[in-house]
């Protein structure tokens, strides 16, 4: 009776373990198989580690074992790079080691017991030995939803921290195993023992931190890059199409100028009133249809207004820019095609013909601020956190730059954006403060 009872002890250790691991995995991965195809893959490896358990396998090799079965379960399961899987393993069973060193060192301690090697054994010792440690272990995961730990950014520095975790790893098995060894430990000893446990504690937590840096240092820098190279493959296409448009306006002037010669020389004549009234009408068709008083701006609003028409969205502007000609053109570009795309994009998802296409661009000086108001109608849920909209499409990263465009634009001249979300309605507001002396 007493063996079944810590068979099944058994049995409920190393679900808990493999239950954390998995819900660990996808926190911080994307799975690429099927839900039975995962829960079936941990469930025998669980199974593998019970069965090893119960057989008193020796305990650093079913360690090893364990490591490579996660790091092979992780990798057949998840969209993980063989680099990525390691890193996240080792850390992993790392935690789960410490925790458990720092269990036996709490049991020893408030129990004052001397032989060490009793703690992990089938008695009460062990008993509480298991519930501490398998209770420090399952805070792993609100700890991973709470400061949302991601890992898609950090590539080139996974082996550089493997080694340190590796050493950390090593050095716990030592001392676990001198812990396990000492038949006669005083109360020096058990103090000495806790001291060391929270060292070890501490030091992965000083990992993960560097992890936590590593990873928000390459997020931001790519980020950046990718920007700044957006950024300047806009300007370069805007200034391009205004090259273009200025050849056509110049063509617009001369073509009236010709079309009010011809007129005075055949001005009683029906048929060719007529033919120069289509042509006229033609032309107008090519001519301006912003005048926003900023070039660049113009050409932005004339592509996007093309594309509108393409896609049944009703485009209305009202907009003179006049007085933000401080800002530079690659930033103009940055926030005026990242947020009427985005704006048209949401407009093109939208198939109900109860809710029209529309999007309206407003913008107005109000208390030394100029004001850009962009209201979109939408049907797509859209959600935010901490000022960063969570994106619908599957590359979320490079969707994201796209609203962290604008807001590094804006704030370079100290400006702010705010979002509102309704059902089918989405806006974006610009304040950029302005002189107006």
């Amino acid at each position: 009776m007493l063996s079944l009872f810590w068979n099944v002890v058994t049995v409920l250790s190393t679900a808990i373990e493999w239950i954390v691991l998995k819900l660990v995995l996808d926190e911080i991965s994307n799975q690429k198989v099927n839900k039975i195809k995962i829960n079936t893959s941990f469930i025998i490896a669980a199974l593998i580690i019970i069965v090893l358990t119960i057989i008193n396998f020796e305990m650093n090799l079913k360690l090893l074992i364990g490591i490579i079965i996660s790091y092979i379960v992780y990798l057949y399961n998840y969209d993980v790079s063989l680099k990525k899987a390691l890193f996240v393993i080792l850390i992993y069973y790392l935690l789960l080691m410490g925790f458990d060193i720092i269990g036996i060192s709490l049991v020893g301690f408030l129990n004052n017991t001397k032989d060490m090697s009793g703690i992990v054994g089938n008695n009460i010792y062990g008993l509480e030995l298991i519930i501490l440690s398998k209770f420090m272990l399952t805070l792993i995961v609100p700890i991973i939803k709470i400061f949302k730990i991601d890992l898609s950014n950090l590539k080139k520095d996974y082996m550089d921290l493997v080694i340190p975790i590796s050493t950390n790893i090593i050095s716990i098995v030592v001392i676990f195993g001198y812990i396990l060894m000492d038949k006669d430990t005083s109360h020096i000893e058990h103090i000495l023992i806790i001291v060391l446990s929270i060292v070890f504690l501490f030091s992965n937590i000083s990992i993960i931190k560097v992890v936590g840096r590593l990873m928000n240092e390459s997020k931001i820098e790519a980020e950046n890059e990718i920007i700044k190279e957006k950024m300047d493959m806009q300007y370069k296409y805007y200034s391009r199409i205004q090259e273009s448009q200025e050849k056509t306006r110049s063509l617009y002037h001369d073509m009236n100028n010709h079309i009010l010669c011809i007129k005075s020389m055949y001005e009683n004549n029906e048929a060719t009133n007529d033919y120069i009234k289509d042509i006229e009408d033609k032309i107008k068709s090519c001519g301006n249809t912003f005048s926003t008083k900023n070039m660049i701006l113009d050409v932005i609003l004339e592509e996007e207004k093309s594309i509108c028409e393409k896609n049944n969205i009703e485009f209305e502007v009202d907009l003179n820019f006049e007085k933000c000609s401080f800002i530079e053109a690659t930033d103009l570009c940055s926030i005026f095609s990242n947020m009427l795309d985005n704006a048209i994009e949401a407009c093109k998802k939208i198939e109900n013909p109860d809710i029209k296409r529309k999007i309206k661009l407003r913008g107005a000086i109000v208390n030394k601020y100029f004001v850009i108001r962009c209201e979109n109608t939408k049907v797509n849920p859209i959600n935010i956190d901490k000022d960063n909209i969570i994106t619908d499409k599957k590359d979320s990263f490079l969707h994201g730059i796209g609203i962290s465009s604008i807001r590094n634009s804006v704030e370079k001249y100290n400006g702010n954006v705010e979002i509102k979300i309704e059902e089918n309605r989405f806006v974006m507001i610009i304040y950029i403060p302005i002189d107006i002396n």
